[in-house]
């Protein structure tokens, strides 16, 4: 669990990071968390049920909690793994673009995301619908820390490390439905 731990510190704003043409992200291979910043208050009054496909197209409705292990500073968003860090969080962020990407689905149905890696912006559309500047949402209430495992299993340990932290700190945007 020491490595779990690991991705609990130095958390730092993504606006730290980018902004303004700046991507300070390091390109290298790491495991990586998104943590809400902002006040919890504003994170548990947002829309928080969503409504996946479920197996054979049935409907399955989740609700985000508002359970998070007493060892996470921040509730955690989402966590994912990439072979360059860099090029992942951009694409989860998608930051020129500041306008909304996403309509706000009535029944609150996930919707498919721009990209297969925007799973932080499509999650912060959803819950906070009537935001209108997303993008600066994002920089200013969501932090990011990165862990880079080393070693001939880096690859095996990435991926074990994800789904241990998946596991631990339960993010609400790496939820989905069995298929």
């Amino acid at each position: 669990m020491e490595i779990v731990r690991k991705l609990t510190e130095g958390i730092e704003p993504l606006g730290s990071f980018l902004g303004k043409g700046r991507n300070s992200i390091p390109a290298q291979s790491g495991v990586y968390a998104f943590w809400w910043l902002g006040d919890k208050k504003k994170l548990f009054a947002s829309r928080r049920d969503i409504w996946l496909k479920g197996p054979a197209g049935s409907e399955v409705k989740l609700k985000f909690k508002d359970w998070f292990p007493p060892e996470a500073p921040h509730p955690a968003l989402y966590v994912g793994k990439s072979t360059n860090l860099k090029n992942r969080i951009s694409l989860h962020i998608l930051i020129g673009k500041t306008d909304k990407l996403y309509p706000a689905s009535e029944r609150h149905h996930k919707v498919k995301p721009v990209t297969t890696s925007c799973q932080l912006r499509t999650g912060i559309e959803h819950i906070f619908p009537k935001e209108k500047d997303p993008s600066g949402l994002i920089l200013k209430e969501v932090g990011v820390s990165f862990v880079f495992p080393a070693g001939d299993d880096a690859v095996a340990e990435r991926f074990y490390l994800e789904d241990l932290a998946v596991g631990f700190f339960r993010p609400w945007f790496n939820l989905d439905s069995e298929r």
